[in-house]
């Protein structure tokens, strides 16, 4: 197919994407609708109801947005690697006037190999405003990736990946928190049409969560698992303008899973505890991007500065939180909650500034910072660090 049609089709997809899938408005905060009220049996002649629960899904909300903060930033930092090494490659050969001018360093720099091996570390820190349904918390990220590539032909790549992340959210009233790690194993691919190309990936992972919380009078401890599955898929190609390359593209990441259902215990163990259950991660995400590089021949290899805008459109309903309250030493019941969290803002813009080094004997390495701009209640940056090698 001509490279013209391809590329119309494609800005066509682009196009059609933003108009039926990007909100063009943003939430706004609505009144409170916790909801507590007695449990069964229990007597509210008076109206009083013994025991208050604030607004908003806290934990489920920190727990599901690090699965979320995780997921839609993988398949593009396993695609920026890759790509980043391919045209700091091509940015050498073409300095070189083709591979026949380079020596044997810049040879062995050009040729590639069907194996590469990759990883990719990176640090997240997310402030959650308060607002009128749910409380604020500042969470902190920690991620690690290992990876595999696969190059079928110049054009095809398959690969796999590990990764294991740990968070730690804390909220804005000093009272609680949690921790939360997990591991996910995921596949991934890439076929390419000369500038054009579709990217996808499927993963598993498992969330590991730890909670508390403290009152002036006592403290409270659970523990619950669980896990989710997440497909995305991205479709883009690459122009050139005078030796900088665009790249338009537009991803869409589906995200569902499950937190299982916990019981706190208190440290006096006569305390009102909370009995919550099973909550769902559930995200559907569209995001359309524009990136721009340039690539700098260096002495001992290829720069390549870039930066990127991302408009991030978000579907996904906002978190719940559902239980009972219990006396701790029987387990009876004095009343049940209904919580629910604010709606993720509809459409935010994020960017991202960096550059990777394209090195001899198949090494590249790069890093990335970006930021969140435009969401109603959350501040967020990530810093990256990845390198890729070619196995001989």
């Amino acid at each position: 197919m001509n490279r013209k049609i391809i590329n119309r089709i494609a800005w066509s997809a682009l196009t059609l994407s933003f108009l039926v899938l990007l909100p063009s408005t943003a939430f706004s905060a609505e009144e409170c609708n916790s909801s507590v009220r007695p449990a069964e049996g229990v007597d509210n002649t008076d109206g009083e109801i013994p025991f208050s629960e604030p607004c908003g899904a806290t934990v489920s909300e920190s727990s599901g947005t690090q699965a979320q903060e995780f997921a839609m930033t993988l398949l593009t930092k396993i695609n920026d690697l890759r790509a980043r090494g391919e045209k700091g490659k091509k940015g050498k050969k073409a300095a070189l006037g083709g591979a026949a001018g380079a020596d044997s360093a810049d040879n062995a720099m050009l040729d590639g190999s069907q194996f590469s091996l990759f990883g990719l570390t990176d640090y997240s820190s997310r402030d959650r405003h308060a607002t009128s349904r749910s409380g604020g918390y500042e969470q902190e990220l920690n991620s690690v990736t290992l990876g595999i590539d696969y190059r079928l032909d110049d054009s095809t790549f398959f690969g796999a990946s590990i990764s294991g992340t740990y968070g730690d959210s804390e909220l804005d009233t000093g009272d609680g928190g949690s921790d939360v790690s997990s591991t996910t194993l995921g596949i991934h691919g890439a076929k390419y049409w000369g500038s054009t190309f579709v990217a996808g990936l499927i993963a598993y992972g498992t969330l590991d969560i730890d909670v508390n919380r403290s009152t002036p009078f006592d403290s409270f401890r659970a523990s619950t698992d669980g896990g989710y599955w997440y497909g995305d898929l991205s479709i883009g190609f690459e122009e050139n303008y005078g030796g900088w390359r665009v790249t338009p593209q537009a991803r869409v990441l589906l995200l569902s899973g499950d937190i299982d259902g916990y019981q706190e215990q208190s440290a006096s163990g006569v305390g009102v505890i909370r009995s919550v259950n099973s909550q769902g991660v559930d995200s559907a995400i569209l995001t359309l991007s524009l990136q721009a590089d340039h690539p700098v021949l260096m002495n001992w290899g290829v720069l390549l500065p870039s930066v990127r805008v991302e408009l991030i459109s978000d579907g996904s309903d906002g978190y719940k939180s559902n239980g009972q309250n219990l006396n701790d030493s029987d387990k009876s019941a004095i009343s049940s909650f209904a919580d629910q969290a604010d709606d993720p803002d509809s459409s935010n813009v994020a960017v991202s500034v960096g550059t990777s080094a394209q090195f001899s004997q198949g090494l590249a390495a790069y890093v990335v910072y970006d930021r969140l701009f435009y969401h109603d209640y959350l501040t967020k940056y990530t810093a990256t660090i990845g390198v890729r090698y070619e196995l001989p």
